[in-house]
């Protein structure tokens, strides 16, 4: 038995609900109940075959050495070219860090950037290790609120009533991770006006950037060059391509503050995979597959989509408001706890799986009690059956 004192920064770290979740759907599924998982946030779509098969010519061709910490090269020139191409903007390879997963790139940034005492804004319903990344870099997570209301959307004017002079950074993840939310284009232009007054840096997360629903269309952080040198923008493979277990990310940003955390990742994990690097390579110098690969998982969301929001709203009680981006419906559902005498989001899905054998995240993860989290990255006949199953639940 270990009786030494753990460091503080791991005594009160919690692991990521989702992923405990996760585990939760899948013990139980071994003991041979059906659960309907509406749990981790993971593509149910194969990678695409010719971006797979670059990672096999990789392993094949003996690429499966170290490279630059910061990243092979070339996928550092294809990143530059991606930004360029879709927003004008301009970097260089030097501008670019590859990571394992965009997890790391935020990981990162905190860790280069913030210190004891600093205070870091995180809009609030928030991906569930944003807190934490800051917490492990020192520094004092500030929640910054959103509502149901205005569809979650996170504004200017609100951080600027939260903030303190101790703010160092803000962190923004659009489209949302839980809420769909997307920033309008204004909103992010004064968002990034009021970080260049005050000089400090805005976390702009776009991990699910292909994504959007309804003709809405993504504004990137990087548009806006005026602001360069107060923007870092974090994004992945992993959701676009359905690369999950790949792991491979990349963080955006000024030269001065990429270089450091790539100096911080040669002494943490050192370079991404290679085998992944070629693969991601293959992906992004092949536009017109990679277009009809993404067109396919979106068209195929939005059917998704419509699914799960109509089956969660047939509930009485229940609002879930149209996700405007990712693939998740985070639905109030707060108003069912008095009628299951439950109290919070945590028992609620605790007795939604043992009870119905589907499985959700609590909203408490995500820094609102009164919701749960549903994702809608699995089948039609499954997001049917999983929402059929609330409803039969919930009416009881």
């Amino acid at each position: 038995m270990i009786t030494r004192r753990l460091a503080r920064r791991v005594e009160a770290l919690k692991p990521s609900s989702t992923i405990a979740v996760g585990k939760a759907a899948k013990a139980l599924a071994a003991s041979g109940v059906d659960v309907v998982d509406f749990g981790l946030g993971e593509p149910d779509f194969a990678t695409p075959d010719f971006v797979g098969r670059a990672g096999c010519d990789a392993i094949e061709s003996g690429k499966t050495k170290y490279t630059d910490v910061a990243g092979d090269p070339a996928l550092r020139d294809a990143i530059v070219a991606r930004f360029k191409v879709r927003d004008g903007a301009e970097f260089s390879r030097d501008n670019v860090l590859v990571t394992a997963g965009a997890k790391q790139a935020v990981f990162n940034v905190c860790q280069a950037l913030f210190d004891d005492g600093d205070e870091v804004a995180i809009f609030s319903p928030y991906w569930v290790s944003f807190p934490d990344m800051v917490r492990l870099a020192g520094a004092k997570p500030v929640f910054i609120p959103t509502d149901i209301a205005s569809g979650w959307k996170p504004t200017a004017e609100t951080l600027a009533r939260h903030a303190s002079k101790d703010t160092h950074g803000v962190i923004v993840n659009s489209p949302n991770n839980p809420t769909g939310a997307v920033i309008d284009e204004d909103e992010l232009s004064c968002l990034l006006d009021w970080c260049a007054e005050e000089d400090i840096f805005l976390i702009f997360d776009e991990t699910y950037d292909r994504f959007l629903y309804d003709g809405k269309k993504h504004v990137s952080a990087s548009k806006f060059r005026d602001h360069a040198d107060h923007v870092i923008i974090t994004g992945a493979a992993s959701k676009t391509y359905s690369m999950t277990g790949w792991r491979l990310g990349w963080a955006v940003g000024p030269k001065e503050i990429v270089k450091p955390m790539a100096d911080y990742q040669s002494h943490s994990t050192s370079n991404a995979s290679s085998i992944s690097q070629a693969a991601v390579l293959a992906a992004l110098n092949d536009p017109d597959r990679t277009e009809e690969s993404v067109a396919g998982m979106l068209a195929e969301y939005v059917r998704r989509r419509e699914a799960m929001v109509k089956g969660l709203t047939a509930v009485s009680g229940v609002r879930a408001p149209w996700p405007e981006g990712a693939f998740y419906s985070f639905a109030d559902v707060s108003a069912l706890y008095g009628r299951k005498k439950l109290h919070g989001s945590a028992a609620f899905c605790e007795r939604l799986l043992s009870e119905a054998h589907v499985a959700a995240v609590p909203g408490e993860a995500f820094g609102d009690d009164h919701c749960v989290r549903f994702s809608f990255a699995t089948s039609i006949e499954r997001i049917q059956e999983g929402t059929r199953r609330f409803a039969e639940w919930a009416g009881r």
